[in-house]
């Protein structure tokens, strides 16, 4: 029977790290890790996460004793990107194979008040927060052998789940948009579910997320289709800076509230069952969307009205175009499609 591997389970504060790469015990790129591939909005991100209080993921140190100058050697089994991103904030000078990117600040769109400041600007008491934050650690025994420590490293770095679209998205982009579409979504996290639009599962795949980006496009753009392209058109456009991004907010948040005597249970008799796909959601929104700018006079009693019409409607195809009726009873989220939605919604 194989023996468990004995790991060592505890804290280091970014001080205990900093300390270790000044003097050379800290070994940040094994030779089986990647290079540093992180840019400055990525490391901006996680500084601001430090200067929140917010815990950050678990790392993983290999301990052993170098033979030739006699010391112990940490070498980074997985955490490299973001020691090295602290590192470098911290004390840029302690990296000793510097690039471009290790040079940067926290960006206004994750922290107004420290923006563009250095390490050496900040207030005291917030340098010694940072430096005293404690991180946790897993560290592996000296004795673990080269082979055990590279299965490791494989087993931590491929989950064998694929990513979808939206996990994507929120790998790739770490500006403006991105930072608003997931506040926005998560404020509504108990809508989705009460009003039944998504379910845990789903929310777990960011489905609300990629959700609230296309209802944001639509604030921007107007009715649009939801493709792959669409949507990260939307994030990299706005990548850099979101100067829509009060706006949208604010009447995306309007428009919540207005659904919410809607969707809310009790609101309806049939209960609204097709109207919380994503598809039909769409088009509820678009009308809530046009009565919160003032283009649509039409309280909320009206709205379930004429969804449980359109119900009735839509359960006697025979009275409606049949190209019409195979549009509305699908999910296809081509442009016309939804645009047919929403006025087939206008229209009764």
């Amino acid at each position: 029977m194989l023996e468990p591997l004995s790991v060592t389970r505890t804290t280091y504060t970014v001080i205990d790290f900093l300390e270790w790469q000044r003097q050379g015990s800290l070994e940040l790129q094994p030779y089986y890790q990647r290079r540093s591939v992180w840019n400055p909005r990525v490391k901006s991100l996680l500084i601001d996460s430090l200067l929140r209080g917010f815990p950050l993921p678990l790392i993983f140190l290999h301990s052993r004793l170098d033979v030739a100058t006699s010391k112990t050697v940490r070498q980074v089994v997985d955490g490299q990107q973001r020691l090295r991103s602290i590192l470098s904030f911290v004390d840029i000078e302690s990296i000793n194979d510097r690039d471009e990117w290790d040079d940067f600040t926290v960006l206004r769109s994750h922290n107004r008040e420290f923006a563009g400041l250095s390490f050496a600007q900040l207030p005291d008491d917030t340098q010694t927060q940072i430096l005293q934050t404690p991180l946790s650690v897993n560290v592996l025994p000296a004795g673990v052998d080269d082979v055990t420590v590279l299965t490791i490293f494989q087993r931590m770095n491929s989950t064998g789940h694929k990513l979808n679209d939206q996990e994507i998205r929120n790998a790739t982009y770490f500006g403006e948009f991105k930072d608003a579409a997931y506040e926005l979504a998560y404020e509504q996290y108990q809508r989705w579910l009460r009003w039944d639009i998504f379910n845990a599962q789903e929310i777990a795949q960011m489905r609300e997320v990629e959700l609230t980006s296309d209802l944001m496009g639509f604030l921007m753009r107007g009715i649009q289709a939801r493709t792959k392209a669409t949507l990260n058109g939307l994030y990299k456009a706005n990548d850099e800076g979101f100067p829509d991004r009060i706006v949208v907010a604010d009447q995306l948040r309007a428009a919540f509230d207005y659904l919410d005597r809607v969707y809310s249970p009790g609101a309806s008799r049939s209960g609204l069952k097709r109207f919380r796909s994503s598809a039909w959601f769409y088009a509820a929104f678009a009308v809530a969307a046009a009565v919160v700018r003032g283009e649509l006079d039409l309280v909320p009693e009206a709205l379930v009205d004429r969804l449980e019409s359109a119900e009735v409607q839509l359960r006697r195809p025979q009275d409606l175009d049949e190209q019409l009726v195979k549009v509305l009873r699908g999910a296809t989220a081509d442009r016309r499609s939804r645009q047919l939605r929403v006025d087939f919604l206008l229209s009764i």
